[in-house]
């Protein structure tokens, strides 16, 4: 900077009080900047006076002055003093300004556009669209569905039920994180990777087998559907997973609680019919015990005249589609349930027309339905992990230890055990494969002095 001695110094007007502080438009290789000297301390009164008062960044180039051939008073370098008090100053020093623009601020012009598109429509991080799990189409598959607008798109997602995605959800996560941290491409993994994925499944994360077929499908189904038979029948793919089946033999299925213990507890149970929540959790575990169909059945269910016909002696429910076994060709059958009139407790018609009464206002603020609506907030359509809550608060007052889920086994082994054809159990549950029932449901039922049931109580009925 100038010094104060300078020969110019009585060329420059004075601002106010200066404070010793000197400005200086000097020369630069790019054009004329504005410099401001700091004194060794950590904030500045002058710079701030500058940028509220000009709004402009102290970065900011003034354009070169050019000598004007045509008048005498011309812009020219000068050096002096600005007062760090003066808001107005920063008109003083626009007013030396030549109308000829800085070479310098097209440039800084397209620099700040520049940051400012990068900013708005920047590329984002790869886990950005690739792995957002909301959308089937922003998975793996998202390279092949480019292309696709927003129709084909929306008819694609109708194929996976939102249970099956929330299902895949956690698989799918835990393989984006893992492929990350071993440097894979998560979209278009090799059998090799996806073999070392399913190993890690077992020995870091200790899954059982039937979890880790389940992220074994995940992967293969959903990260390249140009490869998917490749990578569910790669050589290394099947023989990890034959060697974990081999270091993990089946067990001894536990047997199973005895529906007739909750029955008995029902039976005695004082429920406030005005309580919503005490009616609804009632009418929903009949409703299982009776059928012994899944927990997410039950949000199927509607009480307009198309899906229920109520009568005296029997209502009749045709459930919307949406099951796990419904598709193309087969939809899940009918309930009918009949009047049980000497045990009002297990009397699935009065606590059904219960339910439909209670809830009648809030079905109408919802603008749904649905039989079963949440309690709590606001109103709308209970969810499966909504109802299944209700049956695990039924469950610790009845002294049962088991997962809500469970009821389905409880009733088909307990109809199994009292000799019931096998036909009549899968019609009843809605098994689509009698192997399914044997493998996985059917098991040993606990023993108990009284035996008593209520799925005389229910028929599944065909559809016309």
């Amino acid at each position: 900077m100038a010094p104060s001695t300078s020969l110019c110094e009585s060329s420059i007007c004075k601002m106010g009080n200066t404070s010793n502080r000197p400005v200086r438009l000097g020369d630069s290789s790019r054009s004329l900047q504005l410099r401001v000297s700091r004194l060794e301390r950590q904030s500045s009164p002058l710079s701030r006076c500058f940028q509220y008062s000009m709004a402009l960044s102290t970065g900011l180039g003034i354009s070169t002055t050019v000598p004007n051939s045509q008048g005498a008073d011309a812009p020219k370098p000068i050096d002096g003093c600005v007062s760090d008090n003066c808001t107005a100053m920063g008109k003083g020093v626009l007013a030396c300004r030549s109308q000829k623009s800085s070479a310098s601020r097209p440039i800084d012009t397209e620099k700040s556009t520049q940051t400012s598109s990068q900013y708005v429509y920047g590329t984002s991080s790869p886990t950005s669209r690739e792995n957002n799990s909301r959308g089937m189409e922003m998975w793996g598959w998202s390279k092949n569905l480019k292309a696709w607008n927003h129709e084909q798109l929306s008819l694609l997602k109708t194929s996976w039920r939102k249970s099956t995605l929330n299902t895949y959800e956690t698989a799918w996560k835990r393989w984006v994180a893992w492929a990350s941290s071993h440097d894979v491409d998560s979209s278009n993994p090799t059998g090799s990777q996806l073999a070392q994925f399913l190993s890690d499944l077992y020995l870091i994360h200790k899954l059982s087998y039937n979890t880790i077929t389940l992220y074994k499908s995940v992967v293969s189904t959903l990260s390249n559907s140009e490869s998917s038979s490749q990578l569910s029948s790669h050589a290394l793919v099947k023989h990890i997973l034959k060697s974990i089946a081999i270091k993990n033999p089946k067990s001894i299925k536990s047997p199973i609680w005895n529906v007739s213990d909750l029955i008995s507890f029902l039976t005695n149970y004082s429920v406030d019919i005005n309580n919503v929540f005490q009616t609804m959790r009632h009418t929903a575990i009949l409703l299982l015990l009776c059928s012994g169909r899944r927990i997410h059945d039950l949000t199927l269910l509607r009480t307009d005249p198309d899906y229920c016909i109520i009568s005296n002696n029997s209502i009749i429910f045709w459930p919307q589609f949406g099951s796990k076994t419904d598709c193309s060709n087969y939809r899940q059958s009918g309930w009918k349930l009949l009047n049980n009139p000497n045990k009002v407790n297990l009397n699935p018609i009065f606590w059904i027309k219960r339910t439909i009464t209670l809830l009648n206002e809030r079905r109408i603020s919802a603008k749904c339905l649905n039989l079963f609506i949440t309690v709590r907030g606001e109103a709308k359509p209970a969810s499966r992990t909504v109802i299944a809550g209700w049956i695990k608060t039924l469950f610790k007052e009845a002294g049962i230890s088991a997962t809500p889920g469970s009821v389905r086994s409880a009733v088909a082994s307990k109809n199994w055990l009292e000799n019931c054809p096998l036909d009549e159990i899968l019609a009843r549950g809605n098994w689509r494969s009698a192997n399914t029932f044997k493998k996985y449901y059917r098991r040993e039922v606990m023993k108990v002095n009284n035996s008593s049931t209520v799925t005389q109580l229910f028929s599944p009925i065909n559809r016309n």
